[in-house]
C-alpha cells in the first residue's frame, strides 16, 4: 500500500537530507506537509559542534508535484540551506 501524498512528502524530505549528505550524527530535520494541493517543505540545520552557530532555515513549495517535483523540491531547499553556509556545518561532522 502507497498513500500518494505521503510518498511525495518523505521523497521531499529524503531528498534534503541525501543533498547535504546527511547521517545519524548531522542536526539536520526536513518536516514536509500538504496545504491543499501544495506540498510545502521546511528545512533547518545546526552546527554540529559549534553550537554558537546560527541553526539554518529553509523552505519552499511545490503545487500538485509528482515524484520528480517533490525530489526537486527537496534539493531545492538544501540548495537554499548551502547557500548560507550549510556546507561548512556538514563538514564538521
Amino acid at each position: 500500500l502507497v498513500h500518494r501524498p505521503t510518498w511525495l512528502a518523505v521523497l521531499a524530505e529524503r531528498a534534503v537530507s541525501r543533498t547535504l549528505g546527511g547521517s545519524c550524527s548531522m542536526p539536520l530535520a526536513a518536516h514536509a506537509q500538504w496545504s491543499g494541493d501544495t506540498l510545502q517543505l521546511r528545512a533547518a540545520i545546526g552546527h554540529a559542534t559549534d553550537t554558537a552557530a546560527p541553526l539554518l532555515r529553509a523552505d519552499g513549495s511545490a503545487p500538485s508535484p509528482d515524484d520528480a517535483a517533490a525530489s526537486a523540491l527537496g534539493e531545492s531547499v538544501a540548495r537554499a540551506l548551502l547557500a548560507q553556509g550549510a556546507a561548512s556545518y556538514t563538514a564538521a561532522t
